[in-house]
């Protein structure tokens, strides 16, 4: 009887001595994840979200750039000095498409040569139509150009030469048709079909 009961009591004492040194092992806490609070009610639909194809809501106020794409150019000049035709082959930065606007203040640039004859700067593009029908590139001046320059009649014909080649080699068109607000150019003569039709000048490139 005694026997068990020394059995029993040294079952017990080591049992309580392996609890007791369980409990004062180190806790690794390198592997834990604290648990994800949060106090927007949408958190949860949020992080459902692929980033990748999220696109957040536009500022009200702001505004929106457009986008620019570099297009390497022809502009053409006419040299009043020497009488000829040359071309600038030229990388052109273009907005939102707007390519013969981008052309137009090429034209306009009195940057290149002194001698070179410039679009005066007091008009501007109102809008430009090509008619896929017919194939008639449409431009539009907000202004007569011809009122804001002192033009002869070779000078007013030779603009009128570098406007065409420089339009019509960009765009790929041989019919252009040039408008002064709502009035129809016929630069020095009749124009019976309604348009220009484009004749590139012999013309060399220029390099400054």
């Amino acid at each position: 009887m005694k026997k068990h009961f020394l059995e029993i009591v040294l079952s017990i004492a080591i049992a309580i001595v392996l609890i007791s040194c369980k409990s004062n092992e180190p806790i690794n806490t390198s592997n834990n994840t604290a648990p994800i609070t949060s106090n927007n009610p949408n958190s949860e639909k949020e992080s459902n979200i692929d980033k990748k194809s999220y696109v957040a809501p536009a500022n009200p106020s702001s505004t929106t750039t457009g986008s620019i794409k570099n297009t390497t150019c022809r502009i053409y000049f006419f040299n009043m000095a020497e009488l000829k035709h040359y071309y600038i082959e030229k990388t052109v930065p273009i907005e939102d498409n707007a390519l013969v606007s981008a052309l137009t203040k090429e034209l306009q640039s009195t940057s290149y040569n002194k001698e070179f004859l410039s679009l005066t700067d007091k008009i501007a593009i109102k809008s430009a139509k090509l008619d896929n029908k017919t194939g008639v590139l449409s431009i539009v001046f907000s202004d007569d150009y011809v009122d804001h320059m002192t033009l002869g009649t070779s000078t007013e014909g030779a603009l009128l030469t570098s406007l065409l080649s420089t339009y019509g080699y960009n765009l790929g068109v041989n019919k252009i048709s040039i408008y002064f607000k709502d009035k129809l150019y016929t630069g020095l003569g009749e124009l019976p079909k309604g348009y220009f039709t484009v004749e590139y000048p012999n013309a060399k490139q220029y390099n400054p």
